[in-house]
Order: structure tokens, then C-alpha cells, then sequence
């Protein structure tokens, strides 16, 4: 028997695995998947900082750096270099995959094919470990394998899938610990390489601390284990941008509000009855129970999951849209085991309350509705041809570099991430320039005699020539990707007709929305 449910542990595991990697190769498309790709081709050159890309004819002092800035950088300080945004852990995982499979999206969609079959197999070894039976394990992590939220980010080249695995991964190894104290070493690695990869894996740290609570043996293992690796982060966080504690995100002070509190707790509980369906409530209710009761894996549980779910209740952008629900993907298994768990007690009050017989019949209801419901969810959100959409950016690059010279002033703001990868082609960021700037880099193009370009996503360019009527003719288009040239004398014309941006300071991640 243990022979069969091995079998059928594997052939599930190695499906989910050919179904992520049926994706292709990753793709450096918006300011997230271009940031972390281009910083995983810098570790592969033996470098941390891009070089400012500056076109012909224009001096780096010329203009202000940010001009010439992609997105996922900000200029450093001098403002002769590129500092990257992102956290520097997922980068790393692909650049060590990228080395073996000789590219960086190869080694990008071989992380996410690793992480997403490894996050599985955690999730049920966990469940084994806090007590489950094997069906209520094998549930448990089906259940998050057809989630939408985690097989988008297990298909999308995002830090938010690895986060998560690396969550249980740190939990996994630390619950080990409790009975071989070495294991907690593992943890501990696995906790930095989260924290490393998105830092509000630290928001595990309650949970860890629980576990490993009055084992002196296994906080030494775990503090050695997690040690190197924070250092390193820590010291590469000081080296980028100034302060051991300091990240590429800047202050994100701002973005949290106790206003944002009670609609970010509707938007949570909309999604999760509409992933789970409105039976998760029972189980939940039943998990609260058994909190009152103090109940050691329910306590560990709760501490995992609400950290998480508290910190980005407060955050600005978590009720935007369901897929940001990818904040907290790394406490969704613990809601997940939280309800599976909760499930003998559930049966045990139904038996006795209600005096059914059949108390497995609530239990099998609700697993089918969970398992229906994300299904349908994942069909109506067309999470797996979402990022075969991605495919544009690279097409589009290239599409774009052989419709313009190569002495050419190339104008992007959505493509210029993917430009720095796909090309050595510098860039202008169109959505950043003020008039008299636009006046000036017109004025300098047309004296060099170089032509000038637009190259926008269908969204930016319906906005752009709404704003800006007769700048730009169209070129041609590929796909979603349009190519504007910049009409003759229009240096002389930009005052008049185009709505200019604010100058401040631009926000390092403008499409990101992640802290």
C-alpha cells in the first residue's frame, strides 16, 4: 500500500513539475521579471551594478540619470552606474541554475519548476509531521498545487512562489529539529534564503521561534545555519545601498495606513470563499476552537498565517486585484494544514451536536468544493496563458531592434527592462521626461541626425497620443508591442502639446507595488 501511495506521490509530483515547465523559458518582461533576470546576468558577469546605458551623442551629465534608467534600477549616487532594486536571493537561484543550463530564462524556469514541485512535497511532509493522515496531507497539498495564486507564481518568473517554498522549507526543518537538533541548521538556511529572496519572509520568524522554543540545542543550529547567508545579504544590502537594513525599495513607510485594514480584510475573505468556497469558514471556525485549547500544531499554525495576513492588511496595494493575494502566498499553507487539520474536530461536534453518523460526508463536501472551486477559478483567470502572454516583451525587443537603426533614440518605459536584457540598446524613459527635457533630447537628436522612436505596449501607447496628438506617426506594430517615429520639428513643438510628468524623485519599482 505504501508502495502504491509512493507511486502516486511521484507521478503527481512529476506532473505538476511538466505542467510549470510547459510554460517555456522565463521572460524578462515588467519592472519585477526584468529586474531579478538582469540582475541574474550580472551575477553571471561577476558584477552587482549595470552600467548606465547612454545614447550616442549624450554625456551621462548631460540629463538626469533617471532618463536613462530601466525599470527594476535606480541610478547610484554618482549617477554613472545601475544599482538593482530587487532583493538579491531569487537572482542568485537563477544565475547557479543559468550556470548549468547555459541561459538566464532557462535557469529562471528551471527555478520555478524546482521550487513549485519541491513546495508541494514540503507541504505534505509538513502535514505529515503536524499529524495528518497521508489523505489528509495528500489533500492539503493538492489543494495549494490548483490554487490560482500559487500556480501563477510558480509559472511567473516572481519571487513570491520561491518565497513561499522556502517557508515551509524553514518550518519543515525546524519542526525536524524538535527531535534532531541538527536539522534546525536547514532551517535556518532555508529562513535566510527566504528572507533573502523577499524580505518579509522574516515575518516567519514567530513561528520559527515557537517550534524551537526551550531547545537551546536547536536555536545554536539554526542561528549557525541562517548566519552566512543573512551576513551576506545583510552585506550586500550595505554595498547597494548604504545600510546593512536598507533595500532597494526604498521607504515603504508611506504605502501602509490603517485605512487600508478593513477593505484588504474583504478582499481576503471574497477570494479565499471563492478559492476555498464559503465552507472554509467551518474548518477555520473549528481552527479557532482548537487555539482556545492551546493546541500545540494549531498555535504553530496561527503564528505562521497571521504575522502575514495582519502585516499586509495595512499595505496599500494587497485589495488591488486577486493576484496580489501573492503577498501572503507564503502563510497560504499554513491556512491551508490550519483547515485540513481542524477537520477531525469538525466531524467529532457534527457527530456529537447534530448526531450524524455520516460525519465524513462534511468533510469529503468541502474538499470537493475547494478543489472545484479553484479549478474553475484557474480556468476563468487564465492563470496558465498568462504568462505565455509574457512572450511579447522578448519578441517585441527583438522586433523593435530590427525596425530602427541602430543609431537610433529609442523611447520606453514598460520595454525598458527587457531592452537592457534582449539588447544593448539604451534606452529613454518617456514616462519620466519633463517638456523642457523632451525639448532638449529632441533638439540634440535632430542635430546629431538621429531619428527618434517609440516603442510602447498597446496601454501606454492609447495614453501617450491621447496626451501628446501629432508628436508621433505610427510605425507598425507587433502584437501588443507599437512603434511610433517622432514627427520632424518636434523639439519645437513639445510645448505646446505635451502633458509633461512631474519631476520629483520617480518611484524604483512604478509598476511593482511590492515591498
Amino acid at each position: 500500500m505504501r508502495g502504491l501511495a509512493a507511486a502516486i506521490g511521484s507521478a503527481v509530483l512529476l506532473t505538476y513539475g511538466w505542467m510549470i515547465a510547459q510554460q517555456g523559458p522565463a521572460v524578462a518582461s515588467g519592472a519585477d521579471n526584468s529586474g531579478y533576470m538582469n540582475l541574474a546576468r550580472l551575477f553571471l558577469a561577476g558584477k552587482i551594478r549595470d552600467e548606465l546605458r547612454v545614447p550616442e551623442g549624450f554625456s551621462a551629465g548631460q540629463l538626469r540619470p533617471w532618463l536613462f534608467t530601466p525599470l527594476g534600477f535606480q541610478p547610484d549616487a554618482a549617477g554613472k552606474s545601475l544599482v538593482p532594486v530587487y532583493p538579491p536571493g531569487l537572482p542568485l537561484q537563477q544565475a547557479v541554475w543559468a550556470w548549468f543550463l547555459g541561459s538566464v530564462e532557462k535557469g529562471a524556469a528551471a527555478v520555478n519548476v524546482f521550487c513549485g514541485v519541491l513546495f508541494l512535497w514540503l507541504c505534505y511532509r509538513l502535514a505529515r509531521l503536524l499529524a495528518l493522515s497521508r489523505t489528509a496531507a495528500g489533500i492539503a497539498a493538492l489543494i495549494l498545487a490548483v490554487n490560482p495564486v500559487s500556480l501563477r507564481f510558480f509559472t511567473w518568473n516572481m519571487s513570491d512562489g520561491p518565497a513561499a517554498t522556502w517557508a515551509v522549507a524553514a518550518v519543515y526543518f525546524a519542526l525536524r529539529a524538535q527531535k534532531k537538533p541538527s536539522f534546525a541548521a536547514l532551517g535556518g538556511f532555508f529562513f535566510a534564503l527566504g528572507v533573502a529572496t523577499r524580505p518579509t519572509n522574516a515575518l516567519l520568524l514567530p513561528a520559527i521561534v515557537y517550534a524551537l522554543w526551550r531547545r537551546p540545542k536547536a536555536q545554536k543550529a539554526f542561528v549557525l545555519g541562517a548566519a552566512p547567508l543573512l551576513a551576506a545579504f545583510f552585506w550586500y544590502n550595505h554595498v547597494q545601498y548604504g545600510a546593512f537594513w536598507r533595500t532597494g525599495y526604498g521607504s515603504m513607510a508611506r504605502e501602509f495606513k490603517l485605512r487600508y485594514f478593513l477593505p484588504t480584510v474583504r478582499h481576503y475573505g471574497l477570494w479565499l470563499a471563492r478559492f476555498f468556497s464559503p465552507l472554509v469558514l467551518l474548518p477555520f471556525l473549528s481552527h479557532l476552537l482548537a487555539l482556545r485549547r492551546r493546541e500545540t500544531r494549531h498555535l504553530l499554525l496561527a503564528l505562521w498565517w497571521v504575522p502575514f495576513f495582519g502585516f499586509y492588511a495595512f499595505y496599500k496595494y494587497t485589495n488591488d486585484t486577486w493576484w496580489y493575494l501573492r503577498f501572503v502566498l507564503p502563510a497560504f499553507p499554513a491556512l491551508v494544514l490550519a483547515g485540513v487539520a481542524a477537520f477531525p474536530e469538525l466531524s467529532r461536534y457534527v457527530k456529537e451536536r447534530l448526531r450524524l453518523r455520516r460525519v465524513f460526508v462534511l468533510p469529503t463536501l468541502f474538499v470537493l468544493l475547494a478543489l472545484g472551486a479553484n479549478l474553475f477559478w484557474l480556468n476563468k483567470l487564465r492563470v496558465l496563458a498568462l504568462t505565455k502572454d509574457e512572450a511579447i516583451y522578448r519578441e517585441g525587443v527583438q522586433w523593435v531592434c530590427r525596425e530602427t537603426p541602430e543609431k537610433s533614440l529609442l523611447f520606453a518605459s514598460q520595454l525598458s527592462g527587457a531592452f537592457y536584457f534582449y539588447s544593448s540598446r539604451a534606452i529613454v524613459r518617456h514616462d519620466l521626461i519633463t517638456s523642457r527635457e523632451l525639448s532638449e533630447v529632441f533638439g540634440q537628436s535632430d542635430l546629431l541626425g538621429l531619428p527618434a522612436f517609440m516603442a510602447l505596449l498597446n496601454d501606454e501607447a492609447q495614453t501617450f497620443v491621447r496626451r501628446n496628438p501629432g508628436l508621433v506617426e505610427p510605425s507598425g506594430n507587433f502584437g501588443r508591442v507599437y512603434l511610433f517615429r517622432v514627427r520632424q520639428g518636434a523639439a519645437e513643438a513639445v510645448g505646446k502639446t505635451v502633458s509633461s510628468p512631474p519631476s520629483r524623485r520617480p518611484s524604483v519599482v512604478p509598476d511593482a507595488k511590492k515591498p
